[in-house]
């Protein structure tokens, strides 16, 4: 791979192009062009979130990777749902796929329906004007202890974060079964994150497999070690 081909680093949820700032430069150093797409309701865009469902954002990744060639395209998180869409969608734009501690969708299921009526009932109830708020302190350390985001690194992130369209919860990303066909496909587990997001079965799937000695948000916890796995995936 040259390393002008580009990277294309898609947050999980609530996150939005600045999420990556502190990894970026280092792909700069080391020649690796970046694209941080703005998805719809995130990085400051005004669409109502009442607007926006999974389709919208993988439409927007798609446009993004329709003007650009032998893109890497990394996901975080439930950004997990987007790029598998927009690989069944759009395979021919993607030269590798790398899942950061992400959540993998199956088959004409959407995650409220992987995840039960009970969640989906629970979390439609917090919505406000079609979104689901991100974390308060406290309950970021109750539900992922050890996520090693310091009160600075909070500090940066809030007046940043976005609720999450409700409508990207109820749509399924892809038709057909994330398989070992997609050989360019790689996953990386944050260790720190209990329980695991996925159970990766790696060995089924054929596909490459790394580790970071992380919390769930590599990317600003330890932006270093994220562009170092990210360049040495893309690369290969």
């Amino acid at each position: 791979m040259n390393a002008n081909n580009p990277i294309v680093l898609i947050g999980g949820s609530g996150l939005g192009p600045w999420a990556w700032d502190r990894v970026t430069p280092f792909l700069t150093d080391h020649g690796f062009q970046s694209v941080t797409p703005r998805l719809r309701t995130t990085g400051g865009d005004a669409t109502p979130a009442e607007a926006v469902d999974l389709e919208a954002w993988v439409e927007d990744v798609c446009e993004v990777l329709s003007g650009l060639t032998e893109a890497t395209l990394v996901a975080h998180s439930f950004a997990g749902y987007v790029a598998a869409g927009v690989l069944e969608r759009q395979p021919h734009s993607v030269r590798r796929l790398i899942f950061i501690d992400a959540i993998l969708p199956r088959p004409n299921k959407s995650w409220f329906d992987v995840m039960g009526s009970g969640v989906a009932t629970f979390m439609t109830g917090l919505a406000q004007d079609g979104a689901i708020p991100w974390f308060t302190r406290e309950q970021l350390d109750q539900l992922y202890p050890g996520h090693g985001i310091s009160d600075a690194d909070f500090a940066w992130m809030r007046p940043r974060l976005a609720g999450q369209p409700i409508a990207t919860y109820t749509q399924a990303a892809i038709k057909e079964p994330l398989t070992a066909d997609v050989a360019r496909a790689a996953y990386v587990r944050c260790l720190v994150t209990n329980p695991p997001v996925e159970d990766v079965p790696t060995d089924q799937l054929g596909w490459d497999y790394r580790t970071l000695a992380t919390g769930h948000w590599p990317m600003v916890t330890h932006p270093e070690e994220t562009a170092q796995v990210i360049m040495e995936l893309a690369g290969s």
